[in-house]
């Protein structure tokens, strides 16, 4: 059984709580005797109802505390999925600090369930599962909570998700008109485009955490890399004039970037599926556009010309997806067919003319 070193003095004295082995200062700790916090209330098996007339209120979530056999700080966050998923797309409720209850408002939850319904505009009352994770340090393996399973109906609001603002010297460095890009699970994970152009370059910008130069400011600290300390000389860079996919990770402080040309591909196109039909991009607008003759078939969208980069739809339903479905084309004929990637949900139309 793997074992965790843990420096403690005042272990030595524990010894009747838990098994361990002192070799001078230093005391083996079994994660087998570290029991798991477990979530008390929401009960298991009930329900909640959301809507506009409550959405100000306070949902409370209250546990068992982890035991870890001595006094130590905990970090604990609620998560939320659907049943069935074995939280492999858990979403964050909330977190706190050595406390054993979470308190969230029905408009703030109500946001997070509608992340996980088919269509967020039309939600539908959804069958999720709650936990509660306990954490000490990177060394000690995270304690899980057992399952709470509820069914929750949830009502429809345009979903706000987070945004990181992208001032630069492409618009004046003014993060108040600033594009942004956002994190689509609310996880601190985001992704976006943004068409940047200058007659300067390297283009050089920074992302923002609010409309200001006041709250979290994010600056290179070297390949790959960010930094919020700020600086005159750690500006990040892109360059030349393009159109720019995003990706940032707020927690590990990391970004990549990509530079990005579009065009539609698929047997409904008149280059089939071996050659794509460019598309081209409306700046005033935000979004890619072609006109073409549309034969009925299918077809996606691709970046630069590989498969690497794809979009298409799950459900046909205007909303695109990274490496989805094939779209439908159902009727022949002339087509203007748009790509908007300027919002956290990407979305494409087919309009025929």
């Amino acid at each position: 059984m793997k074992k965790i070193s843990i420096l403690f003095l005042a272990l030595a004295t524990l010894v009747g709580f838990y098994s361990c082995e002192k070799s001078g200062t230093e005391v083996v700790l079994d994660p087998a005797n570290i029991t798991a916090p477990q979530l008390t209330s929401p009960a298991d098996g009930s329900s909640l109802v959301f809507n506009k007339e409550n959405k100000d209120s306070t949902i409370v979530f209250t546990w068992s505390p982890a035991q870890y056999g001595f006094n130590v700080a905990v970090d604990y966050y609620v998560q939320v999925d659907r049943q069935g998923n074995d939280f492999k797309s858990a979403l964050p409720v909330g977190h706190v600090k050595s406390q054993d209850t979470l308190k969230i408002s029905v408009n703030d939850l109500n946001n997070q369930i509608l992340l996980l319904e088919d269509d967020p505009e039309v939600p539908n009352p959804l069958d999720v599962s709650f936990r509660v994770i306990a954490i000490i340090n990177s060394q000690v393996d995270t304690a899980f909570s057992s399952a709470v399973k509820m069914n929750v109906s949830p009502f429809y609001i345009p979903i706000v998700y987070p945004q990181l603002y992208v001032p630069g010297s492409y618009q004046g460095w003014n993060p108040a008109t600033a594009d942004s890009i956002g994190s689509l699970n609310s996880d601190g994970s985001y992704e976006g485009y943004i068409y940047m152009n200058s007659a300067t370059t390297p283009i050089q910008f920074k992302f923002t955490s609010a409309r200001d130069w006041n709250h979290d400011n994010y600056g290179s600290a070297g390949p790959g890399k960010l930094t919020t300390e700020n600086g005159l000389n750690n500006n990040l860079e892109v360059p030349e004039s393009g159109y720019y996919k995003f990706n940032v990770d707020t927690q590990a402080l990391t970004w990549s970037y990509l530079k990005t040309t579009w065009g539609l591909i698929g047997d409904a196109t008149p280059g089939g599926w071996d050659s794509d039909t460019p598309m081209t991009y409306d700046a005033d607008n935000h979004v890619w556009t072609v006109t073409l003759d549309l034969k009925v078939g299918e077809i996606k969208f691709r970046a630069n010309g590989s498969w690497d980069l794809n979009y298409g739809s799950n459900n046909n339903d205007g909303k695109l997806q990274e490496g989805g479905s094939n779209i439908k084309v159902k009727v022949a004929g002339n087509y203007t067919v748009i790509l908007n990637l300027d919002h956290t949900v990407y979305k494409y139309k087919l309009e025929k003319n």
